[in-house]
């Protein structure tokens, strides 16, 4: 159960980021915990959540954007996918911690 509710909850947090940043999610709704991701389409929204990210002054947005970053960094590198480009090397740094961190979490 728990695996299910966090793939209902991740694929709705990337339909509202979908509508937020204007691009589709890529996400197909999650079957028994798996869902079919269209990563040319996934890796364009995780990149406008990660420009946004760089270039917002929201507090809010930015803390919410933060664990779907993330976890998106997470399966874009394990399907094996070019991550999106990062605004300079300390942020690259910063997203390759928290990416690592969230992998740790995550099932294989």
């Amino acid at each position: 159960m728990p695996r299910t509710e966090v793939a209902h909850a991740f694929v709705r947090t990337a339909e509202v980021f979908s509508g937020v940043f204007g691009v589709d999610s890529g996400i197909g709704l999650p079957a028994d915990g798996v869902c079919v991701i269209d990563f040319r389409d996934f890796g364009a929204l995780s990149a406008a959540a990660v420009d946004r990210f760089s270039t917002s002054d929201q507090g809010i947005l930015r803390s919410l954007s933060l664990g779907f970053i993330a976890t998106s960094l997470v399966l874009i590198d394990r399907a094996g996918h070019p991550l999106p480009a990062m605004p300079g090397h300390a942020q690259e740094l910063a997203w390759r911690t928290q990416r690592d961190q969230h992998a740790r979490a995550m099932p294989v």
